[in-house]
């Protein structure tokens, strides 16, 4: 068994961002409780492989998280999601190579941190969409091109939130329900269970084959 350098470079980027962070702003201790969480979502399976994509995902996430925690008290909160989006991503179907996806979390969670910042503090909610994100883009497997657009999406709504000093933050909603929708259209997207199968009483030793 071998640790694999796409997991420590995840440990080290997720404490590289967040240590300054809280040196900063001494009030935000507590964000190192769920960096310590998501060092152990990455930490219980350092032997696989997770990839630049989900590297580079997980670098978006806890930078972005920094940079607002630093700036901002009311950022803080921002780290349960971090956390949250970095178990989505580590354990997702994200394929290693699909920086595409990576690039779509990167915008999502880099205007959230932007908004936050502009509002002092108060769009910190916009966070639970960037994780929302986060979920939905490493669960395309193949289809890169959501990544794409969700960029794009985030980006036009991020310009809007910037631009209008605060009054169009809940953009940050059709941003992620516009880029969700999108996947599963066309190949690589989810599929819906095709028939429902009930097994609250049965047995595993019941039917050997489905073992």
């Amino acid at each position: 068994m071998t640790i694999k350098a796409s997991s420590l470079l995840s440990l080290v980027v997720i404490w590289a961002a967040m240590v300054p962070a809280v040196i900063v702003n001494g009030d935000a201790w507590w964000t190192l409780i769920f960096a310590f969480l998501a060092s152990g979502a990455v930490g219980i399976g350092m032997w696989r492989r997770l990839g630049i994509a989900r590297l580079l995902a997980i670098a978006a996430v806890w930078i972005s998280t920094a940079f607002a925690v630093a700036a901002e008290d009311g950022a803080a909160w921002m780290a349960i999601f971090s956390f949250l989006a970095t178990g989505a991503i580590v354990y997702s179907a994200m394929r290693r190579t699909a920086v595409l996806l990576s690039v779509g979390i990167a915008v999502a969670w880099g205007v959230t941190a932007a908004a936050v910042i502009q509002s002092d503090g108060d769009a910190t909610w916009i966070s639970i969409f960037a994780f929302l994100a986060a979920a939905t883009l490493a669960n395309c497997w193949r289809d890169q091109v959501r990544g794409l657009a969700a960029a794009v999406l985030w980006g036009i709504a991020g310009i809007i939130m910037l631009a209008t000093d605060g009054g169009w933050y809940w953009l940050a909603v059709p941003a992620w329900l516009l880029s969700a929708i999108s996947i599963g259209i066309g190949s690589g997207g989810f599929n819906f269970p095709r028939r429902f199968e009930w097994d609250l009483w049965e047995r595993d030793d019941e039917d050997p084959a489905v073992l």
